[in-house]
């Protein structure tokens, strides 16, 4: 995923890249903003998914350990 920061000159959000001592920042376009919110979307869910199998996890070892 690329680094996404505020540019300091007009304020938007754009692209950094820093090459050698050089920072340059690229403004985004709707579409790879779009891309962008896709890409965190689908982070979300496995994250979510991950959470959820653990959660289960939890919930059968809690039992066992009353059960002891």
């Amino acid at each position: 995923m690329s680094d996404v920061r505020s540019c300091p000159k007009c304020g938007a959000k754009a692209k950094y890249k820093l090459k050698g001592n050089i920072e340059s920042f690229e403004a985004l376009q709707d579409d790879e903003l779009l891309k962008k919110v896709v890409q965190l979307k689908k982070a979300m869910q496995k994250f979510k998914e991950k959470a959820e199998v653990l959660e289960k996890e939890l919930v059968i070892l809690k039992q066992k350990q009353s059960n002891t």
